[in-house]
């Protein structure tokens, strides 16, 4: 279990993504628990996480692993929203 952000492309078609994905470093405790148990630390608010990197420097994290999407991306009435492809 973790978190992990990454940009989403504004052009149609499939893309692979790759999203690396962190979770937040407890006690100790918490990690045996989370070993043998499951779960584990979660942020109070998830949009902490997609704040600024300013905003996230108080965190400690550890390495979750990395996710591969394949996203297929379709573009309909994106022009009314300004957005290009």
């Amino acid at each position: 279990v973790g978190y992990g952000f990454c940009h989403l492309p504004a052009t149609p078609g499939w893309h692979p993504l790759t999203c690396v994905t962190w979770r937040p470093r407890g006690t100790w405790r918490e990690g045996l628990r989370r070993r043998w148990v499951g779960g584990g630390p979660r942020l109070r608010s998830p949009s902490a996480g997609a704040a600024g990197a300013g905003e996230r420097f108080r965190l400690r994290t550890e390495a979750a692993g990395t996710v591969h999407l394949q996203l297929g991306v379709v573009l309909r009435h994106f022009g009314r929203y300004g957005v290009r492809s």
